[in-house]
């Protein structure tokens, strides 16, 4: 599998938003939503001017103005102080997703050895395949880096436009993915979601935002720190069999374990 720098710059946008650097990424639209929540972070509390944050995001003021005002909408940043002024919101909440111009569904956002993995989950089992990644500031989402989607493609263009969007990105506690990232944060309690089956059985199983569709999905690793979900999904029907439920389980554990083994690799290299 592919390894160096490549691999080392891909791997770093799978990783939480408090430990993402993504400066180099700066070609994309998670990486410019990363950027100005990193600088509105690193700036401290309270409100900052859009200049300021744009300098600390090293984007131009009109692209950190779009990416801030996207960030509002969605209630992970606020309006506050001076006019022009924008600080982190304080008070954490849900919401249904993100806008358009803040996710970034396009492939590639991945490592080339990542996304090896993750075309092999979908040849090895002919369905979708799709990595996520956390967004802990604000509302706490997971949205989707990349992608493998096979002769799928067509009946993702006929899926309704919303349930798309959840399933390019949703709050953690949506689905399978979400829930397999929220069952490794340190100290998550949410009463009434599956969290202690999850972390013993070191998977999740539920309905997909895509309508009769159903989603598989592992937490992937880097050393500790949980890092995202690797997740397939598929038509319920394909499922229903317990002998294609479990091959589908087993393939995605696989995959989830040879991520984790290489973002753990790379930290490993980043610390000597």
């Amino acid at each position: 599998m592919a390894t160096g720098r490549a691999g080392e710059e891909g791997c770093a946008v799978l990783r939480p938003v408090a430990a993402t650097a993504v400066r180099e990424h700066a070609g994309s639209a998670v990486a410019r939503t990363l950027a100005v929540l990193r600088a509105l972070r690193e700036l401290g509390p309270g409100p900052h001017p859009l200049a300021v944050v744009a300098a600390r995001a090293e984007l131009p003021a009109p692209t950190a103005h779009r990416y801030v005002r996207a960030l509002a909408r969605e209630g992970a940043v606020e309006q506050r102080g001076p006019r022009g002024h924008y600080a982190l919101t304080e008070t954490p909440h849900r919401s249904t997703h993100l806008v358009d111009e803040v996710t970034d569904t396009k492939v590639g956002q991945t490592s080339p050895a990542l996304r090896a993995e993750l075309v092999t989950l979908q040849s090895r089992t002919g369905q979708v395949s799709l990595l996520y990644a956390p967004l802990l500031v604000g509302a706490a989402l997971r949205f989707c880096i990349d992608r493998a989607v096979g002769a799928h493609a067509a009946a993702l263009e006929a899926a309704p436009r919303s349930a798309l969007r959840r399933l390019w990105s949703a709050p953690l506690d949506a689905d399978a993915a979400g829930l397999a990232i929220l069952a490794c944060l340190d100290g998550t309690s949410s009463p009434g979601a599956p969290l202690d089956r999850i972390r013993e059985q070191g998977h999740a199983v539920g309905p997909s935002p895509l309508p009769e569709w159903e989603s598989i999905a592992a937490p992937v690793w880097r050393g500790s720190v949980p890092a995202g979900a690797v997740a397939l999904v598929a038509p319920r029907r394909q499922l229903r069999g317990a002998v294609a439920r479990t091959r589908c389980v087993h393939a995605v554990m696989d995959t989830a374990a040879s991520m984790s083994g290489l973002l753990t690799r790379t930290r490993v290299r980043h610390a000597g």
